[in-house]
């Protein structure tokens, strides 16, 4: 069969500010590769392309090079934010110039988010704009035939049992690899995209050590880790026991990985069982150490227990060799007497820290969508700053903090807590190119020290 570009689109700039540092991160459209996956399992001659922060025009040269104007088969784009849009336009842009004829799909989830004909205006030159996740449906994308039937079963070739086969993934040794190990959340936190996503099981462990023994790379690179994929880590005890005693009973597949979880979704009991099993980061949604911000952004109907179970979590953590990053997010009717809260309940817990990610709230999503929202961020004392592309709005969290201060304090407050080895620790584990350095990573900082949200040692 002809062989089908998968192509997750970049962005022509980094989120955050716009450093060499921030563009060598390589963030993995696992969901993606799930559908490029699916497709040679039916058959085709597949391989996904990741945009990353390179150029379309670069990206565009590595899809020909791999035979894209000479294949027939429609292109697939997956959009993962609102923020590659203006990238997969140009893209497009380009790919139609060299071969107008050619067919693309556009895919995802929460960009589209059921409004595809403000989807085909943002995005004119696609041809089809599929809405929701396409697992069940790309074999009728690609071929064009309502009557196309995938060949998979429920437990190896659909969803989030069904391995990524990261054969497909161009420059396959450069990304950390993801395992999904369960989808959804539904814990209500308002600023949350699945907040009424209900939460599925874990993965079985045997599978996660499979798929991990089937994809990990042993080179010269930086070493391979794994991101188990959740947007909530749930763990329970019968889960943990399995997975300790499936690693310590196949040396062979022991391998070392990071996950995110709430403070109050894994319990400290957890810990030394998941330490055995390979866990070494720990991704921890505090988002504020404030009792009045963390009822606001619904986080907690309990902050004083909430807070005392993260202090017990990091500190555990700490004691095991696990790293800890916290996660502060800084929410509608953030004061600096707030952020007063969050820093001293941090400054007490710094020594058990290994870095602290901090940003403002931002909405996504099309405005007839986050009309609502915003109108409960402005009873919180926000205020709409501006709409800087479609599909994003920067708040003013409050009289006392603009969006303009929100980023000034978001750095600063990182820089706090982060220095430059920690910084470079936690990254170079699930982001960083694994082909980056820490003196090629030092060289880049050094010059641009005052934009950083870590510290550079004077030395």
């Amino acid at each position: 069969m002809e062989k089908v570009f998968c192509i997750s689109a970049g962005q022509l700039h980094t989120k955050k500010r716009d450093l060499l540092v921030h563009r060598k991160n390589r963030y993995l459209n696992y969901g993606l590769l799930s559908l490029a996956s699916i497709l040679k399992r039916n058959g085709f001659g597949t391989i996904q392309i990741q945009g990353n922060f390179d150029s379309p025009e670069t990206t565009l040269s590595v899809c020909i090079e791999q035979g894209i104007l000479i294949s027939s088969a429609p292109v697939l784009i997956s959009i993962p934010s609102f923020y590659a849009v203006s990238w997969a336009n140009e893209f497009l842009a380009k790919l139609k110039s060299l071969s107008p004829k050619k067919k693309v799909v556009i895919g995802g989830r929460w960009v589209i988010d059921g409004q595809i004909e403000s989807m085909k205006r943002l995005v004119p030159l696609a041809d089809i704009v599929f809405d929701g996740m396409a697992e069940q449906h790309i074999l009728k994308l690609v071929l064009g035939n309502e009557n196309a039937i995938q060949l998979y079963s429920e437990k190896s070739g659909l969803g989030m049992d069904a391995s990524l086969d990261y054969s497909l993934l161009y420059e396959r040794e450069l990304y950390q690899p993801s395992i999904e190990i369960s989808r959804g959340c539904g814990m209500k936190c308002s600023f949350c995209q699945e907040k009424d996503e209900p939460l599925t099981p874990l993965k079985k462990p045997l599978k996660i050590l499979q798929e991990a023994q089937s994809i990990f790379i042993d080179d010269e690179l930086a070493p391979m880790n794994f991101y188990l994929e959740a947007s909530i880590f749930a763990s329970n005890q019968k889960w943990c026991e399995q997975l300790e005693l499936e690693v310590l009973n196949n040396p062979i597949s022991r391998f070392n990985w990071r996950t995110e979880a709430r403070v109050d979704s894994i319990r400290v009991k957890h810990l030394e069982h998941l330490y055995r099993a390979g866990l070494r980061v720990l991704d921890l949604g505090l988002e504020s150490a404030s009792c009045n911000q963390l009822m606001a952004m619904n986080k907690s109907r309990k902050p004083k227990d909430y807070l005392t179970k993260a202090s017990e979590l990091i500190i555990a953590a700490h004691e095991l060799g696990i790293m800890v990053k916290v996660n502060i997010l800084l929410y509608a009717g953030e004061t600096l007497a707030t952020i007063d809260e969050t820093l001293s309940w941090l400054d007490r817990h710094a020594e058990y820290i290994t870095g602290v990610s901090v940003g403002p709230v931002i909405v996504f999503g099309w405005e007839n969508k986050v009309t609502n929202y915003l109108s409960e961020l402005s009873l919180l004392g926000a205020s709409e700053a501006c709409k800087p592309i479609t599909g994003v709005t920067h708040i003013n969290l409050s009289k006392e903090i603009d969006y303009e201060k929100s980023l000034e304090l978001a750095a600063w407050i990182g820089k706090r807590y982060s220095n430059e080895k920690d910084y470079f620790a936690l990254k170079s584990f699930s982001y960083f190119s694994r082909d980056y350095s820490f003196n090629e990573f030092l060289r880049d900082s050094k010059p641009i020290s005052e934009q950083l949200n870590y510290r550079i040692s004077s030395s």
